[in-house]
């Protein structure tokens, strides 16, 4: 009875790890495919300060 319960349990969690797997496959080339998307429409901008103050005196 005992092994029964556990094979049973242990099933329960290997299923549950099977789901939850594939769940996260799914979201991470989700995201790996929105950062290909953004990366394609960023612009880089450069700002630089034309003022050649020193903080020190």
């Amino acid at each position: 009875m005992k092994k029964r319960l556990f094979f049973g349990f242990a099933f329960f969690i290997g299923f549950f790890l099977l789901v939850a797997w594939q769940f996260a496959a799914a979201e991470l080339a989700d995201l790996q495919k929105e950062e290909q998307n953004s990366v394609k429409v960023q612009a880089t901008e450069l700002a630089s300060s034309a003022t050649d103050d020193s903080l020190f005196v």
